[in-house]
Parts: C-alpha cells; sequence; structure tokens
C-alpha cells in the first residue's frame, strides 16, 4: 500500500474515531481497538492535515472533534450578490446556513468554508428570506477556481472586471493585462489578488471569447468554464490521422466474420456516428438470438496513446443545439469507427438468446468484423412499425425483422417493468436551428415505438455485459443508481398528496408503487410535473469501479458497454472484455484503471451535462426573445423563496419573480414548496397550469423572465 493510501485509511479511522470531543489519548485508544497502530509522528502529522481540511477542529485545550461536535460544519459558500450569502453544507444534510453581510470572512462565491452555526438566530418575517439557521465563517479551507468568466466593464477611468454570475467581486484589470480585450468583451480572467480592505481584487485576461452582447460568445464561456474545449492536441489528431481510413484484412484476424449477416443501425437523421448496430433471428428451439454490435473503438485507441489519454481528459462528448464536441477526432468517430453502410467495420458482438417472454437463456460476445446492411432513421422505423405500406414497401427486406423486433423490445420492456424499473418519461427539448446556426424552434424530441427498440436492446447487452464480467471477477466500470434518501422520497409523497396521490410509508422503498403513481398522471396536468419530481428525489446515476445495481432500472448488474465513440467508460468495458476473453484474470492495476476512469468520467459527465443544460438556455432565449409581449401556457415547474419557475409547453422555463407578484403579500413554504397569498389566499404550487406573459429574454445570460397575467388565451 502506497505512503498516500494509508495516510487516506488512517484519517477514515481517525474520522471514525473522533466521537465527540476527545484527546490525542482517546483517538489513541479509539485506533487500537480498530487495530490501527499508527506511529506518534504520523499521528500527529494526519490530525494536523485533517484539521487543515476541516474534517476535524482543535479546541484550545488541544481536544479534537468533528466539526459538529463544536456546532461547526463545512461546506459550499454561495454568494448571492446582494451582501449576505448561504453555506451549503457538503454533507448534503440540513438546510442551508444564512450567512449575514460582514460575516463571510472574505470568502467568495464556490470557497470551501468551515461554519459555525449559530442555532439560536433564525431570519423570518419576509417572504424572500425564509427562517433559516444563521452563521459565520470562521476561514477558509480551499479556494474556488482563480479563473472566471465575465465581461469587461468601465467604473470611470478603471477598466473593471464582472463575472457572469455576479456573485464576486469586481476585479481590476490593468493596461499591462488587459491584452487584446476591449470593454464591453466577454473574457476570461485569472485572479492575481483577491483584494483585502485597502485595495481592490486584480486580473489579467487570459482569453478573449468576442462581443458580450453574442450568444455565441457566452456559449464559449461556458464551455470554458467547464473545461471543454474543441480541438484536439497536436499529438492526438497525429495519431488519429495515422489510422487508415478503411479495415484492412489483417485487422480482422481472429475475429467473428459476420460480413454477411443483415445487421443494421437505426439513428437519428441528423446522426453522423454509428457505433451500434442490431440483428435478430430465429434459433431451432424457437427462441431468439438479439446481436447487438458495437463499434470496436478500443482496437485503434490503444492503452496510454495520445487519443487514450484526450479520451480520457473528456470523458464523454458533448451535445448542444446543433453543435458537438467530440470525445474522439472525427476521422475516428465519424470515420473509420462509424458503422455506416456496406463497409467493413470492426465491431465488438454481443449475443443474447431470449426466450419469446424476453428470459435471458445466455449470452456470448465476440470481436468481430461487420458490414452494416443498411443505416436506417427513427422516422423512418416508426413509420414502418406503424404500417406505412409505402415505407414497408420500400424496405421489404427489412420491415418482416423489425416486426420481430418491436415485438421483442416491448415484451423485454413489459418484463423490466414487472421486476421494478422506473419509466419516467420526461421529454427532452430539441433546439432546431437553422443553416446559420440559429434557433428556429424548440420541440419535444420524439420517442416512438423505434426508439424504445433500440433502447431496450441496448439495455439488454448492457447488463449481459456487466454480467459477465462480474461472474469472471473482471474489474470494470459500472454505471450504479444507488437508493434514494428516504426523506426526499416522503418530500415526493407530499407533493404527491397535493395532487390527490396517496403514498404510505411502505411504498415509498417499493418502485412499483411509485410507478403506479407516475401511470396515474397519464393526462392529467401533472403527467410532467410529478415525474420531474421524483427524478429530483432521486439518487444521481454515476460510474463506480463497483457493482452497486441500478435502481431506476431494477438492474443488480449494469454498465455502459454500447457507445465507445462517444462515452469513456464504454471503450474500458470493451477493454476488460477483451482481456476476458483471451482468458486473463483482474490485477490491483486494472482495478486502479477502473477507479481512476470512474471518477473521472463521472465528473466529466457532471461538466457535459451542466454545460449543455446552460447553453440550451441561451439558445431557448434566444428564441423566444421575439415573442416578448406574448402570452403562453405553462405550468410550475419549480418554486423557490425568490420566485415561481414557469415551463412552457414547449419546455422552454423562465421565471417569474416574487417582486413582480405586487397583488399579494406571499409566504414560501419549502416543505410543500408553496407559496401563499396572506390576502387573496391564492395558493401557487408545483404543476400547476399558469399563464404568463413574456417581459425579457437574454441570448448571453439565458435568463427567460414572465409575469403571470389573467386568463385571456395563448398567442404565438
Amino acid at each position: 500500500m502506497t505512503a498516500e493510501c494509508k495516510d487516506t485509511v488512517l484519517k477514515q479511522l481517525i474520522i471514525e474515531a473522533a466521537q465527540g470531543v476527545c484527546t490525542q489519548d482517546d483517538i489513541i485508544r479509539a485506533l487500537d481497538g480498530r487495530g490501527a497502530h499508527p506511529k506518534h509522528s504520523d499521528l500527529v502529522r494526519v490530525l494536523a492535515e485533517l484539521v487543515d481540511e476541516g474534517s476535524l477542529m482543535r479546541a484550545r485545550s488541544n481536544r479534537y472533534g468533528r466539526p459538529e461536535a463544536f456546532g461547526c460544519l463545512a461546506g459550499t459558500y454561495c454568494a448571492t450578490g446582494r451582501g449576505y450569502a448561504f453555506v451549503r453544507p457538503e454533507s448534503g444534510k440540513g438546510e442551508d446556513i444564512f450567512i449575514p453581510p460582514h460575516r463571510g470572512k472574505d470568502a467568495w462565491h464556490g470557497d470551501r468554508v468551515l461554519v459555525r452555526v449559530r442555532q439560536d438566530a433564525h431570519r423570518g418575517g419576509q417572504s424572500d428570506k425564509p427562517n433559516r439557521c444563521e452563521g459565520e465563517v470562521l476561514r477558509i479551507l480551499s479556494q474556488t477556481r482563480d479563473d472566471v468568466t465575465g465581461c469587461i466593464v468601465m467604473r470611470g477611468k478603471m477598466t473593471m472586471f464582472r463575472d457572469d454570475s455576479g456573485k464576486l467581486p469586481e476585479i481590476v484589470i490593468s493596461k499591462k493585462h488587459i491584452g487584446d480585450a476591449h470593454p464591453g468583451d466577454r473574457v476570461a480572467v485569472k485572479v492575481l489578488f483577491r483584494g483585502n480592505e485597502k485595495f481592490l481584487p486584480q486580473g489579467v485576461v487570459t482569453r478573449v471569447f468576442g462581443s458580450g452582447l453574442t450568444r455565441d460568445a457566452a456559449a464559449a464561456a461556458i464551455l470554458y468554464e467547464h473545461d471543454i474545449s474543441a480541438p484536439f492536441p497536436q499529438d492526438a489528431m497525429e495519431q488519429a490521422e495515422h489510422i487508415p481510413l478503411f479495415v484492412q484484412e489483417k485487422d480482422w484476424v481472429g475475429r467473428l466474420d459476420l460480413r454477411s449477416q443483415k445487421l443494421f443501425t437505426i439513428d437519428g437523421d441528423t446522426a453522423k456516428d454509428f457505433d451500434d448496430a442490431v440483428s435478430l433471428e430465429t434459433l431451432p428451439n424457437g427462441h431468439y438470438r438479439l446481436g447487438v454490435h458495437i463499434a470496436d473503438v478500443s482496437y485503434y485507441v490503444t492503452p496510454d496513446s495520445p487519443l487514450d489519454k484526450e479520451a480520457f481528459k473528456r470523458g464523454t462528448s458533448v451535445y448542444y443545439a446543433d453543435q458537438v464536441i467530440p470525445m474522439l477526432p472525427l476521422p475516428l468517430s465519424n470515420g473509420i469507427c462509424s458503422l455506416n453502410p456496406g463497409v467493413n467495420r470492426l465491431a465488438f458482438s454481443a449475443f443474447i438468446e431470449l426466450g419469446k417472454d424476453g428470459t435471458r437463456y445466455s449470452a456470448d460476445f465476440h470481436r468481430s468484423v461487420i458490414c452494416s446492411y443498411a443505416r436506417l432513421t427513427y422516422a423512418q422505423v416508426n413509420r414502418m412499425l406503424a404500417g406505412d405500406w409505402k415505407e414497408r414497401n420500400l424496405r421489404q427486406d427489412i420491415a418482416p425483422v423489425l416486426d420481430e423486433m418491436n415485438a421483442l423490445a416491448k415484451t423485454l420492456h413489459d418484463r423490466r417493468m414487472q421486476r421494478g424499473a422506473l419509466e419516467l418519461n420526461i421529454p427532452e427539448p430539441v433546439i432546431l436551428c437553422d443553416r446559420n446556426g440559429d434557433p428556429t424552434g424548440v420541440e419535444k424530441r420524439g420517442r416512438g415505438d423505434a426508439e424504445r427498440l433500440i433502447e431496450e436492446f441496448m439495455l439488454i447487452a448492457n447488463e449481459a455485459v456487466a454480467e459477465a464480467l462480474f461472474r469472471h471477477q473482471m474489474p470494470a466500470v459500472y454505471r450504479v443508481h444507488e437508493d434514494p434518501d428516504l426523506d426526499k422520497l416522503r418530500a415526493f409523497a407530499t407533493q404527491a398528496r397535493l395532487f390527490g396521490y396517496r403514498l404510505r410509508e411502505k411504498d415509498l422503498t417499493d418502485t412499483h408503487q411509485l410507478q403506479r403513481i407516475l401511470d396515474q398522471t397519464a393526462g392529467n396536468p401533472e403527467q410532467q410535473a410529478l415525474p420531474t419530481m421524483l427524478l429530483r428525489s432521486l439518487a444521481r446515476a454515476r460510474y463506480s469501479p463497483e457493482c452497486l445495481g441500478h435502481y431506476g432500472l431494477a438492474a443488480k448488474y449494469y454498465l455502459h458497454f454500447t457507445s465507445p465513440i462517444r462515452r469513456y467508460p464504454d471503450l474500458v468495458v470493451h477493454r476488460m472484455l477483451t482481456r476476458m476473453l483471451a482468458g486473463d484474470q483482474g490485477s490491483r492495476e486494472l482495478t486502479a484503471l477502473c477507479e481512476q476512469a470512474a471518477l473521472q468520467s463521472t465528473e466529466r459527465e457532471l461538466a457535459a451535462d451542466a454545460a449543455e443544460r446552460e447553453i440550451e438556455k441561451l439558445y431557448m432565449a434566444d428564441y423566444i426573445s421575439q415573442y416578448i409581449g406574448h402570452t403562453f401556457d405553462g405550468y410550475i415547474s419549480n418554486i423557490t423563496n425568490f420566485g415561481v419557475y414557469v415551463q412552457l409547453d414547449n419546455m422552454i422555463e423562465g421565471m417569474v419573480r416574487l417582486d413582480t407578484m405586487k397583488n399579494d403579500w406571499f409566504e414560501f413554504n419549502p416543505e410543500r414548496i408553496t407559496l401563499f397569498g396572506k390576502h387573496t389566499g391564492q395558493n401557487y404550487h408545483l404543476g400547476m397550469p399558469v399563464n404568463v406573459t413574456l417581459v425579457n429574454a437574454s441570448a448571453t445570460t439565458g435568463l427567460i423572465d414572465f409575469i403571470f397575467t389573467p386568463d385571456e388565451g395563448t398567442v404565438g
């Protein structure tokens, strides 16, 4: 075990041993009881590190304890731009701590801080400032990143930088530090000095994105903030360019030759990278043999190569509007690794034997060479499955097998739901763009039989690979979804009761009962609101080297195998599967690699998701800005102590700010997530249908503002 690992283990043991407030001797005795006997010098050093990190606190009497034992906690400092702030406990438990002005110890938004909580101090009385625990920052444990994005502004003769969030103090930019930037430009700035009582913060411009008035500059800044870069480093591009454009005969030595098998891809109309193909045949025993064939990216992207290092760094492809920032260079993602029709491609094929009732009897895996028979689109297949005779006549060679695939997919879906899977059916927005990349509309993503067919086949392939690797004791990167927090489910039950749905305490741990509620919302105003509320109550899926199961899918074994072109964990899984087929055994080295890949991929997925959401808001605001003054129907998607979020039928979301609701004094109830008017008795709750008027939409911030309007129909 490395020294770093030993320290990590010792830290965990000390934290567990530090019950209440205790002396160093108390900790030593507790460690002895756990079989740990560290050197005194190591103990003193690690205790000091734990105090520096904020995991422990030390009193003047040389006593130690967790922050809670001293009425303190560690958390993230969340500035508001209005003098006061909040600290979000990093434990994820309890409410945010209100930090009054001048109690922040010069912390900046995003800093990790240690806070003393004043249990006897609560605020209340104003609708925008609900009852909360108060606290004060004792010290800054670690500073947030020192590079930020925003715009250059002039304050008299001084050139200043104002961050996009408005939550940081303005930063002085001297002439020697402004570079090519001009007032009004959106830029990235590195903080050189945070400032103090005498001097203002100072910084240097490190990148210019363009005019602060343009959507594209705002989008570029968002990508920068999330460490997402489009250009590939030179060494990765050189490796990609040296890969042949076509599969060579030497490449398929030892592979299963499936070039004559009728397999095909089904993707969106505009897709350019095809990483999965499917096939189906009936065996002599009457069972199905489902084939899921995935591009063998691992053959070209070898461990520790420039391409591999860059793919690891990116973790995932990023998609927004009509743009994509790929995980792999285009010569691979759209070329040699894309299962284009009529060309030989290297693949990983999973063959799964299934009964007519969806029972999985066996699965076998092969490195293969394939030749896609056809490139089909979701729209095309949906028309065929719906009985469009013209479409079916055009593809008489494929229509019969598609019918069988569709029947099998429905059987697999029913079987998955019977075992307790959840199906939220929350629609996703699709931003339509013209040739210039400007938004022309926003609509809900379609999800017909074709989309469900591919989804079911990918799910069962992922499960089969996960179980095979687990049973062979091969390290892997699993996709895990842990059980939700019971308190969050209780909060969901409270919301469900507002709509007339009853969930007993014992129902909260039964996914069948949760799904029953979701099914009952069909056709009702809360059809979209309640599933969204449940989603917020669930844990977020992540990657892990441990096989912990998938709550939402009700799957004991699950991972991602089917998209190695756009997800790094899938690439790692392919490598582990190759080793398993070769008869290799797991090792500590492989386990460590999977641990690193799981952590990095989870972080990059979070960053990609956040960037995609933020940029899509820019496009949505840009599109809807032409309808300022128009009214729209929508429903209340969230309520806070400062306003009401309203989502329109096309999934564009904006806010009705509390200060625009001047007809009453509204109180916010955080438990029920409602606003109640003291004088009128008007009650606003989640899922409530409303009519709003658009008053503002900014393509550079993504902010959309509505006001409530009388029920007078909709326009636009």
